[in-house]
């Protein structure tokens, strides 16, 4: 067993889902939302029917993840993000993932190639558009991505990077787009509602904007030089990904402390070497000029994550990237700072702490798309999606600007607000280590992944978890959520994509070799667990390829 996710091959994924949906009404564990087709968000270059969905991370690297979150409601999707190192030379300690209360990670770009991020994305692509149409769930043009670069313009500017870019804008002359859609096209037969119209109509063009993450310690001549690059060489709309840095040292640390988070340890050289609000606001000035005289849209995203030091061995590095309910408050008193400046002029994009307490007011003010990761790594995942989609049906849109002093009163409202308050750290656990079968099934693991690694199989009478090793990079998540002393994705019964996984791993489970089921168990099967062992097997090798992943 690895940290290393295998992609899925298209024809597999349609397949698990249009399984899944008919049995179930759910995509890969989230129950299906209908939007209603008639709803409609506007900018510059987009037109979708809501304007929130997952934020560059772990919830937009593979393609299951997407059509996860298309189908709990998301509709704006910013890609996880691409840089020259990718692949084997990219390389994230695990567990990446820790969420005590706030959030604590240390990844950052794809664990993937360039060329498989790019394959994920494509065949998510004509995932959505197959489900908007054939399970009614939507336009079918009601979407967007948004593909995400860094981390500077000699990177960007790469052979590897620069032709990511270019087959996210039109796609169709790859083999990937080629294969997705010969494949869909081989499924015309079966449809009840998906035709060879739809198919035709789908367009090659992937993503229709552009964000720029750019490092810590990053000048204002090079983020300029990028954004100027993607705006006139590349004709794409663009955000710029801004830190919350801007709001320097000591506003960030009494607001932290205010919060009950003053335990936090900043990193003062960050502040000192970011970007200054001075030069950010000359920065923001002459790209909005340069937009303005192409006639191209060009905004801002707020925020990045905030780096601070490992000091309590959260996470196996030395420093990790804070986010959730404090990254709101930091946030947002950014987007305040640019709103008075700005105004109208520049839109904001928002990620940092987002949930259903603050999603209706930022819209109200102005602010959108808003995408989300924190949330989406507790309690339900994915499903809050399908809460948020209502809460924002209920809102008057009224604004698709930033309004400033909508923005001054939110943010003083939130300052104020107990909800931002330090909670109870950790999670309840107890000391039963976490059994192979037969646990609370309380599905935690199940809906807190974002790789949707952890899955129910009925077996017989009960229900059991099974993990799927292709999907699992070990963030760790499951665990940290798990009542039990245990770690779903090292106890339960795991399904491997090959003979070389199932060999260099530890796991209780399950492998085909040429045409024979191989199986390993490292557990003693207690008497009474016998029958749902067998049945656990029995329900595996039936549904073989609705889990079959490929190399």
């Amino acid at each position: 067993m690895g940290d290393k996710m295998i992609p899925v091959d298209f024809t597999v994924l349609l397949q698990n889902i249009r399984a899944e949906y008919k049995d179930k009404r759910t995509v890969y564990g989230v129950p299906v939302k209908f939007i209603d087709k008639k709803k409609s968000y506007k900018n510059e270059y987009m037109d979708i029917e809501l304007p929130f969905g997952p934020a560059a991370g772990p919830h937009t690297q593979m393609a299951q993840n997407i059509a996860a979150a298309y189908a709990g409601g998301a509709r704006f999707f910013e890609l996880k993000t691409v840089q020259i190192l990718d692949g084997e030379s990219m390389h994230i300690n695990k567990p990446c993932i820790s969420v005590p209360d706030e959030c604590y990670n240390i990844e950052w770009s794809t664990e993937l190639t360039i060329e498989q991020a790019f394959a994920e994305y494509v065949k998510a692509y004509f995932l959505l558009k197959f489900m908007a149409v054939e399970f009614g769930m939507g336009r079918i043009d009601g979407f967007s991505f948004n593909m995400s670069v860094g981390y500077d313009l000699q990177g960007i500017k790469s052979d590897k990077v620069n032709r990511f870019i270019d087959n996210m804008k039109d796609a169709g002359r790859t083999e990937t787009y080629k294969y997705c859609y010969a494949q869909l096209k081989n499924e015309l037969s079966t449809c009840e509602l998906f035709s060879a119209a739809n198919l035709a109509d789908i367009d090659t063009n992937i993503a229709d904007s552009i964000t720029v993450s750019t490092m810590h310690g990053c000048p204002a001549g090079e983020i300029e030089k990028i954004a100027g690059y993607l705006l006139t060489e590349k004709e794409l709309p663009v955000y710029i990904k801004l830190n919350p840095t801007l709001n320097g040292l000591a506003e960030t640390q009494k607001l932290l402390t205010n919060k009950g988070y003053g335990y936090i340890k900043l990193i003062e050289g960050n502040f000192r070497d970011d970007l200054k609000l001075p030069e950010a606001v000359d920065m923001l000035a002459n790209l909005l000029a340069q937009a303005e005289k192409l006639g191209r849209f060009f905004g801002v995203k707020l925020t990045n994550t905030l780096p601070v030091l490992v000091d309590r061995k959260q996470l196996p590095d030395e420093q990790m990237y804070l986010s959730g309910k404090p990254l709101f408050l930091l946030s947002l008193a950014v987007a305040d700072k640019l709103a008075n400046i700005f105004g109208e002029r520049l839109p904001i994009s928002f990620s940092g702490g987002l949930d259903g307490h603050n999603i209706a007011p930022m819209l109200e003010a102005g602010i959108y798309p808003l995408t989300m990761a924190t949330v989406l790594l507790q309690g339900k995942g994915y499903g809050y999606f399908t809460e948020y989609a209502d809460i924002i049906g209920k809102v008057q849109k009224n604004a698709n600007r930033p309004q400033k002093n909508k923005i001054n009163i939110l943010l003083k409202n939130s300052l104020a607000d107990t909800y931002y308050e330090k909670k109870r750290s950790g999670h309840k656990k107890n000391d039963i280590g976490l059994p192979m079968l037969n646990c609370k099934n309380c599905q935690l693991c199940i809906k807190v992944c974002p790789n949707r690694a952890n899955i129910m199989l009925e077996a017989g009478e009960k229900r059991q978890i099974i993990h799927i090793d292709a999907f699992c990079n070990e963030c760790g998540n499951c665990a940290t959520f798990c009542p039990y002393a245990g770690k779903p994705y090292r106890a339960k019964f795991t399904i491997y994509n090959s003979p070389a996984a199932f060999a260099t791993s530890e796991n209780s489970g399950m492998v085909w070799l040429n045409g024979e089921c191989k199986i390993r168990l490292n557990t003693t099967i207690r008497h009474e667990d016998d029958i749902a062992y067998k049945n656990l097997l029995a329900a595996v090798q039936a549904k073989y390829m609705a889990v079959k992943v490929y190399e």
